[in-house]
């Protein structure tokens, strides 16, 4: 278990480390820095409801795909099931929903998306998760990826992202 959580944590800190040291470069400082990757102050009743939108549409588009995917006869979510009950141990479930959500928020939708758009940030998002051995676990990574990332465009701010996307891991932790 040890190893596992010092893979995550070297895992994440690259994904949050990269696009901050490009930007730190790029910028000049840090705080133009994480302001460059989507973290902007809004007011928090906005917020609140661009997270609730988001989470929402994340929700309906995971069960919409779900519904597809098993009509269409792909059903390998074994691997990413299997994965999900071992992480619902202490201190693993704490990874999905925290610091594992801001670091993909902040490398695929905060600096991903804005090199290389939504459709190629949801590309390589969807690739990541490659690493499940599932179709299904990518088709889906892709489709909320790029939800996430076309919802970063729009709000031009991480937090409704990080919000909705940790709520969503939660609500795929309790459900399997």
């Amino acid at each position: 278990m040890l190893a596992e959580i010092l893979q995550n944590f070297s895992a994440d800190l690259l994904l949050i480390g990269i696009p901050i040291a490009y930007l730190l470069f790029e910028k000049g400082n840090l705080k133009k820095a994480l302001h460059g990757i989507g973290f902007s102050h809004s007011p928090l009743k906005k917020l609140a409801k661009k997270t609730i939108a988001l989470f929402v549409i994340l929700a309906v588009a995971s069960f919409s795909l779900g519904f597809l995917l098993q009509l269409a006869g792909i059903n390998d979510m074994q691997n990413v099931e299997k994965t999900i009950q071992g992480m619902k141990i202490f201190p693993l479930f704490f990874w999905p929903m925290a610091i594992r959500v801001v670091s993909e928020e902040v490398f695929f939708r905060g600096f991903l998306t804005t090199k290389i758009g939504a459709v190629g940030s949801s590309v390589v998002f969807a690739l990541f998760h490659a690493l499940y051995f599932s179709a299904a676990e990518v088709i889906g990574a892709f489709v909320l990826g790029f939800i996430l990332a076309k919802a970063f465009q729009l709000n031009k701010n991480l937090y409704p992202n990080i919000m909705a996307h940790a709520g969503y891991n939660a609500l795929a932790m309790a459900l399997v």
